[in-house]
């Protein structure tokens, strides 16, 4: 019973983590400039809103906390009903914990930025700034690969119920369009666009919060009916 009630807890992270995310980049955090705005913009930004900044990537980094220990509640979860050597329970942890390092390179090129926003050289503060949005290419990756073997995992043993995999599909396919960041300043694949930054972000938040919400409802879930026979 104790062990259910805890496995509630850790599930729940995941929502903690959302809601912190929520208010520091949605809330929080001000407008930024566009993505090809010049140099002396984005030092402008940073400088016009170095407390804000700072306040809004500080709230995001405590909510890390939250979404680490919200990984390794999943992890358990997947390895329990996949069974094995639990290999989709290794590439979804592998991959969340990628994602939370990504984000922390983000965080902090965007609280360097805002640290000493007068002091530095406005192509310097725009460099950070451009790591800031950046980061999410390569962090496609991971957050393709943790959503992917989630939702893998939910269909084929039961870890979540369909409802719950299948908005982890969502999940995946948003992020694809993170790959284009790299390769251009302006559209919707930039940092900023539609594809690039908003479909990602949206489905992330959509998907980890089914994930916590589903797994909150049934921390400890059983294997699928066909587990004894799947292979992998």
């Amino acid at each position: 019973m104790d062990e259910n009630r805890y496995a509630k807890y850790g599930a729940a992270t995941g929502i903690v983590f959302v809601i912190f995310l929520v208010v520091g980049f949605l809330i929080v955090f001000p407008q930024p400039p566009d993505t090809d705005a010049s140099a002396q913009e984005w030092a402008a930004f940073f400088k016009n809103h170095q407390d804000a900044v700072r306040a809004a990537l500080t709230i995001v980094g405590v909510g890390l906390f939250f979404f680490i220990w919200f990984l390794g509640s999943l992890r358990s979860a997947l390895a329990s009903a996949e069974g094995g050597t639990g290999r989709l329970a290794s590439v979804a942890y592998g991959g969340g914990l990628l994602a939370g390092a990504f984000f922390i390179v983000g965080l902090t090129a965007g609280l360097t930025a805002a640290y000493r926003p007068g002091e530095l050289d406005p192509g310097v503060t725009r460099m950070l700034g451009d790591i800031f949005g950046v980061v999410g290419a390569p962090s496609a990756a991971a957050f393709l690969a943790f959503f992917a073997a989630t939702a893998l995992a939910g269909f084929r043993y039961g870890a979540l119920p369909r409802w719950a995999a299948w908005l982890s599909v969502l999940g995946a396919v948003g992020q694809l369009g993170g790959f284009g960041i790299g390769v251009t300043t302006s559209g919707a694949f930039a940092s900023d666009g539609v594809l690039g930054f908003i479909a990602p972000v949206a489905t992330f938040l959509i998907a980890t919060l089914a994930i916590s919400i589903a797994l909150f409802r049934d921390p400890l879930p059983g294997a699928a009916p066909s587990r004894g026979n799947a292979t992998q």
